[in-house]
Formats: structure tokens, C-alpha cells, sequence
């Protein structure tokens, strides 16, 4: 299977463009909680629920999904996206998941690393309307799979292929609710502030009693 994924260049809130550049590598922040290697994604959740960081609720959902992404999920020769304003960093991962102790700290904060060849870099205007709109999921890491085929062209100079026609109205949503069990729905691409309140205030009335 043929995957890509999103990565942004900023672990523990810090931007590190020059260092995944200039040392190959791209990396997730959550520092001082040790090498990850080998935690299943309930494991992770467990860890990330207890101190330092103690997360609960939504926080908790999207900080142990996108690490887990970057731990288990990416491979050797997966496509990358990095975006950093208006530039694209295109790579490819050459390493599975390693840990840098060097850096395991709350100062320099990214210790989960991968090895990565930087191959390519561009514009956000060159990419298109659906792969602009999939960049707005505000995650450190997130899956760009479903347009592997854009990016895999984009990167080698190629003609970019047609979409099937789709609905531009919407965007599709998946929030991971508990383990292995994730939410999808879609909304409209132009979703107000006072529209986002109102449907928070439905899924927080979706519940049973113990």
C-alpha cells in the first residue's frame, strides 16, 4: 500500500525546520516520557494520561493518535508533506522509529525521531484545492494517503492526475473516540464559529447511562 502522510516541523511547540533539513530527520515532540518502541497505541494513551502531561479528553485522543501515527503507523519509504507557511518540503522516511536521548528534554523536545531524504520543495499554491483543504487538520502528523498519487507527482515532476470528481462542499472528519474505534463525518468546508459550537453541544448530548 502506497502511503503519505503530513508532518509538521514543530515539536514541542518549537519550529525545527533547519534541523530536519540540515540532519535528515523528522520528529514528534512529548519529551521525558522515554523510548516508545514497542507501545501498542493503548499503551501510549495510558502513558500520555499519567504525568507529565496528564491529558485527558480531546487532548488526550489527538496527542496519542498522531504519535502513534509516527511510531507504528509510518514506514520506510512512506511519502511526506511538510508544510511551513506557504513552502512544501516533500521527502520520503528512510528509518523506522528510533528515540534521541540527547534531546529528551523540555528544552530541546523532540526526541522521537525517523530518518527522512528530503527530496523536493514547493508552494502551497501548486498543490490542489482537496490536498490545501486536508492540510488544515491541526495535528503534528496526520494521514495523506488518499492523495499519495498527487504528491508521488508532485515530487517527481509528473502530470498531476485527475480527481474523481468529488463534493467540494464538505471535508471529512475522524476523531479516535477510544482504541481502535474512530468517529468520521463530514462538514461543510465553511463551518462557522457559532456552527462548531452547536454541533459540540450535540455530540456532547450523545450518551448513555452506565
Amino acid at each position: 500500500m502506497n502511503n503519505a502522510w503530513l508532518i509538521r516541523p514543530y515539536p514541542h511547540k518549537q519550529l525545527r525546520l533547519s534541523e530536519f533539513l540540515d540532519n535528515k530527520i523528522i520528529a514528534v515532540g512529548w519529551p521525558c516520557i522515554g523510548d516508545l518502541n514497542g507501545k501498542s497505541r493503548e499503551e501510549l494513551k495510558e502513558t500520555l494520561s499519567e504525568p507529565p502531561y496528564s491529558y485527558e479528553g480531546l487532548t488526550l485522543g489527538n496527542a496519542y493518535a498522531t504519535i502513534d501515527i509516527f511510531v507504528n503507523q509510518m514506514k520506510a519509504g512512506d511519502l511526506l508533506l511538510m508544510p511551513n507557511g506557504d513552502d512544501i518540503y516533500f521527502g520520503k522516511i528512510s528509518s523506522d522509529y528510533y528515540f534521541d536521548p540527547s534531546v529528551d528534554n523540555d528544552k530541546d523536545g523532540y526526541p522521537h525521531q525517523r530518518k527522512a531524504e528530503w527530496l523536493k520543495n514547493t508552494s502551497r499554491k501548486e498543490l490542489s484545492k482537496d490536498l490545501r483543504l486536508s492540510l488544515k487538520v491541526h495535528r503534528t502528523a496526520a494521514n495523506l494517503s488518499h492523495h499519495f498519487a498527487e504528491i508521488d507527482a508532485l515530487i517527481h515532476d509528473k502530470e498531476v492526475p485527475v480527481a474523481t470528481p468529488a463534493s467540494t462542499d464538505t471535508i471529512d472528519v475522524s476523531y479516535p473516540l477510544r482504541p481502535n474505534y474512530n468517529v468520521s463525518f463530514s462538514i461543510p468546508i465553511d463551518i462557522t464559529a457559532d456552527e462548531a459550537k452547536r454541533l459540540s453541544a450535540y455530540f456532547a448530548s450523545l450518551y448513555f447511562k452506565d
